[in-house]
């Protein structure tokens, strides 16, 4: 098809004498697309856009530069007429971008007002959508009033005279388009004047005043018909040109009126906030049509650049008088772009939206032109399957667009211009330089660049550029591989979704506090919820929240919903709403199995990933068998001179606490932060004073190993914090485990239940040593036995074990079982386990952590690394 459409433009635009007409209508349509985006990023007061021009103090509107390119291109043109080239044809576009800047405040001129964010500031795109129009019926060969060659003959003249009266009597029915466009296509300016006159249109009130039956016609017509074309008028401009200001509604005139007695009874309820209508089953299903053309495209194209035989058949149904439908072409970078799109419109992402329907709708002009042209293009029934399956998309996507909603992070069209800019630069030119290597004979630099775009985005032919170079395959793929990881990047730059608030205020704070006050001993990670890095969702009685953070696109919530288990359906709502508006992925990490049940009650999948290891302490001991290493590293490290020093946070003066501090990030040697959803990511914070700290000190007093717990209801304890002196003993930290559980089953310390840490898989660890045990079960736990090496998971299980705890089951919620590898890469940042790569310089500044606000310091993490120590 492109071969064609290449020789289309030449024998059509080029060799007529066309071109400077043809760049005078892509000056103004750029001109005016690049204004009024910029109008709306000044309008949106965005900082990095540059703002209004306004020297002195001097607004100077965009209708003066317009004015001055169209004076010196017009000047210009008459000066070298007759001049070839370049030249003439940079002259064509620079008047055309002057007449879309000129006419993009044709409503300022004819008002003598600034009206641009007004209704009446709707009259510039009305005269800009008119000259697109005129300049493309000229394009294609439409004169006015039939067009004159020479002096014109008296039934040219007749002709001409009958026109103008049709298209006159149009215009005073109302119908101001079809006559304007009637003058070059007479069966708009016939049909115009045969049809009904609009009811307030000169026409009707000189005609239809005494035939009221006519005039109801007319009516009826208006609400059928033209309020249905208005509306879906006032929504493309919209679109296109923003939305104008809300006229102020006039205050109206309230008479006074005597007051009278009050009357009991209830307050007024305030309105409830307008909600968004009800997507139609119809329209979703539109949209679930876009999803999966663009899957299968990607398939198609996936398919074609890896297989050779494949890539071929496509290449020939897309060159010569052929073409393939929107974007099914043989290459990486296509297949990418399709499933990057089909992904982010299952997102429901505003912006995918946005680039889907422009790239089909440019896609859908050019087969349009394609075919009312190329008569060789409409004899091949395959080309018109490819235009039809076009259409069809572009109207799914025109008809959901509803359906798209949600928005991306702000910042995300400048960066993603750079990226694309610098990266598509680099990118390029690396092709350029492999097809200029790879060529016998070397081929011209200009020749080398335009191979290597057409290659960026596939691997079959497209039109003469590729014709004129032969480079090996090996040459092709590259370049499409780069230019497939370039547009990836690009994309994924382009649809980012918000990072959302990253910090709790401290009115969010205090009120957790009270709700774990009241309700905190249904899960013993409810005070984790008060990591500061977390944001918070609360139902609308405030008597529950959610806790999150957003993650590689992922509201990751950990643990239980925080409150009144009859509020959390309402804060998981209201949280799965914000992930919907923001394209989040919703996801829960070590919910417990009343949370998982309510999670499932309100859509989500439940997946149990682990167990948590919870200790009673009246049924602790180190008597029996099962006890004996437990009980021999307790006597060795006792017997060492080592003692257990237990206190609350509060109880410890300041500068110890201070030096506590100082040690546990020392003890931490540099190593990545670990912990989200059982770690509480703070050490020595005024606030959590009720927090629980149990040194081990050796016989000359110095603290070798400490351990932090968090509370769980009044009589319970969460283990948060485990650091040693790798130089010390081991088994330190056992032994404070051990001593705290002796403590509380002797009734010298307060509490009655301890959470120890998590083991994730233990089922497979446990079940998979037993004898008989299936393949598939040993397999995993081989797998993980194997992962085991850097991640200590099988070590976190046997840890556990030797305090022979009660396992309450943790679950992973989801909504969609396609989501899982994202929502598992995005719990694997969250819990430290996967580490993005920084550059040299910014990982060391921030390795350590940074003091909140409130005091005391961060750095408390790797709640497993103690228990799991090697002997």
């Amino acid at each position: 098809m492109w071969d064609s459409v290449q020789d289309a433009y030449h024998s059509r635009i080029v060799e007529p004498g066309r071109e400077p007409l043809f760049l005078l209508l892509v000056g103004l349509i750029a001109a005016f697309l690049l204004i009024r985006f910029s109008t709306r990023m000044i309008r949106r007061g965005t900082p990095w856009w540059p703002g209004n021009v306004a020297p002195g103090g001097l607004h100077i509107h965009h209708v003066v530069f317009g004015q001055a390119m169209m004076l010196v291109a017009g000047i210009g043109g008459f000066t070298y007429h007759g001049a070839q080239g370049g030249l003439r044809d940079a002259l064509g576009f620079t008047f055309g971008a002057g007449c879309g800047l000129v006419l993009d405040e044709f409503a300022l001129v004819l008002h003598l007002e600034d009206v641009y964010w007004s209704e009446q500031g709707r009259k510039s795109v009305d005269a800009v959508i008119l000259a697109i129009s005129v300049i493309a019926l000229l394009l294609l060969g439409q004169l006015p009033l039939g067009g004159f060659t020479g002096k014109p003959s008296v039934g040219q003249a007749a002709g001409a005279a009958v026109l103008l009266v049709l298209v006159v009597v149009s215009l005073l029915k109302g119908k101001l388009w079809t006559g304007l466009i009637g003058v070059m296509l007479p069966v708009l300016a016939v049909v115009g004047a045969i049809r009904l006159a609009r009811p307030g249109s000169p026409w009707a009130r000189w005609r239809y005043r005494s035939r009221p039956k006519r005039m109801a016609r007319a009516e009826r017509r208006e609400a059928r018909v033209h309020r249905r074309v208005t509306a879906f008028k006032v929504g493309a401009y919209n679109l296109l040109a923003g939305t104008p200001d809300q006229a102020p509604a006039a205050e109206p005139v309230v008479e006074p009126v005597p007051a009278a007695a009050p009357r009991p009874g209830p307050a007024a309820a305030a309105p409830e906030p307008a909600r968004a209508r009800p997507l139609p089953p119809w329209r979703r299903r539109c949209a679930v049509f876009a999803e999966w053309y663009l899957r299968i495209a990607a398939l198609i194209n996936l398919s074609a650049g890896l297989i050779a035989p494949f890539r071929e058949r496509v290449h020939r149904a897309n060159t010569g008088d052929l073409f393939t439908p929107v974007l099914v072409t043989a290459g990486f970078t296509a297949a990418l772009f399709a499933a990057l799109l089909a992904v982010m419109l299952r997102r429901r992402k505003r912006a995918a939206w946005i680039v889907a329907t422009a790239v089909v709708a440019l896609y859908t002009v050019a087969f349009g032109l394609a075919l009312a042209i190329q008569a060789e293009d409409r004899a091949h029934p395959f080309n018109w399957v490819s235009a039809a399956l076009t259409v069809l998309l572009l109207a799914a996507l025109l008809a959901s667009r509803r359906a798209f909603h949600a928005r991306g992070a702000r910042g995300n069209l400048p960066l993603g211009l750079s990226v694309l800019l610098i990266g598509g630069a680099l990118v390029t030119a690396l092709g350029a330089l492999l097809v200029r290597v790879g060529t016998e004979p070397e081929a011209g630099w200009g020749d080398s660049f335009g191979y290597a775009l057409v290659r960026l985005f596939t691997v079959s032919g497209f039109g003469q550029v590729t014709s004129r170079v032969a480079v090996d395959r090996w040459a092709d793929l590259t370049i499409n591989v780069l230019g497939a990881a370039l547009f990836l990047l690009v994309l994924r730059v382009f649809f980012r979704s918000p990072q959302g608030r990253v910090h709790l205020e401290p009115d969010d704070e205090r009120r957790l506090r009270a709700l774990l006050e009241a309700h905190g001993a249904r899960d013993s990670l409810g005070y984790f919820a008060l990591r500061r890095d977390k944001s918070v969702c609360w139902s609308p009685s405030g008597k529950a929240a959610v806790l999150y953070r957003v993650v590689n696109g992922v509201a990751l919530a950990s643990g239980d919903p925080i409150g009144d288990p009859e509020a959390w359906p309402q804060a998981i709502e209201g949280w799965r709403e914000l992930a919907r508006v923001n394209a989040w992925v919703p996801a829960v990490t070590g919910a417990g199995e009343q949370a998982g049940t309510i999670y499932r009650r309100v859509g989500l999948k439940a997946l149990e990933f682990g167990d948590e290891a919870i200790v009673e302490v009246a049924d602790f001991s180190l008597e029996g068998r099962s006890m004996r290493t437990l009980r021999q590293t307790h006597n060795r490290v006792r017997k060492a001179g080592y003692r257990a020093v237990i206190r609350r946070h509060r109880e410890i003066p300041e500068a110890e606490l201070a030096e506590l501090v100082h040690l546990a990030d020392a003890w931490r040697h540099g190593r990545t932060e670990r912990g989200f959803s059982m770690a509480l990511g703070r050490l020595g914070d005024p606030a959590d004073g009720e927090c629980v700290l149990a040194e081990c000190r050796d016989e000359n007093d110095r603290t070798c190993a400490l351990l932090s717990f968090v509370p769980w209801g009044a009589h319970g304890l969460s283990l948060d914090l485990m650091r040693r002196d790798r130089e010390s003993e081991n088994g330190l930290v056992e032994f404070l485990v051990t001593e705290l559980l002796l403590g509380g089953a002797a009734g010298r310390l307060p509490v009655t239940r301890v959470s120890l840490n998590f083991a994730m898989f233990r089922y497979v660890f446990e079940q998979g040593a037993k004898l008989g045990a299936g393949p598939v079960l040993r397999l995993n736990r081989a797998v993980l036995r194997f992962l085991s090496r850097w991640w200590q998971l099988e070590s976190l299980y046997r840890a556990n074990a030797k305090y022979q705890p009660a396992w309450e089951p943790r679950f992973v919620l989801y909504e969609k079982s396609s989501e899982l590898p994202t929502i598992a890469v995005a719990n694997g940042l969250a819990e430290g386990f996967l580490v993005r790569p920084r550059l040299l310089g910014v990982g060391s500044r921030r390795r350590g952590g940074a003091p909140h606000s409130s005091g005391g310091a961060t750095g408390a993490g790797e709640r497993g690394a103690g228990l799991a120590e090697r002997r």
